[in-house]
């Protein structure tokens, strides 16, 4: 059986960072979504991770990127499970903490 670890990030500027409050509360909600949506091919291993902006309403804007390297199959499953899990449901009073993404996903066995 497959297992796979997430790790979340939720990026806040630099000049906000005093005074956002933690975004760690919110990284269930998108990571537990994305684990349901992710299909990596048999047999990978390693890790990705994919960095994305959310609207308002939670849907991706543009297309999710790749950070770093990460095999082809990878990578386009760990994209196209972010768009599939869209849109995200998330506190509308918390955009500023949930608006720019970052996720691991870690393949293991």
């Amino acid at each position: 059986m497959l297992r796979f670890l997430l790790a979340f990030a939720i990026l806040v500027p630099a000049s906000a960072q005093a005074f956002a409050a933690p975004a760690t509360d919110l990284a269930p909600l998108v990571s537990n979504a994305i684990a349901r949506c992710w299909n990596p091919p048999p047999g990978s291993t390693g890790a990705v991770s994919v960095r994305f902006d959310l609207a308002r309403d939670g849907s991706v804007v543009g297309t999710p990127k790749i950070n770093g390297l990460a095999s082809a199959g990878v990578a386009k499953s760990a994209i196209d499970a972010v768009k599939l899990c869209q849109p995200y449901r998330l506190p509308p009073e918390r955009y500023s903490d949930w608006q720019h993404v970052v996720v691991k996903l870690s393949l293991g066995r």
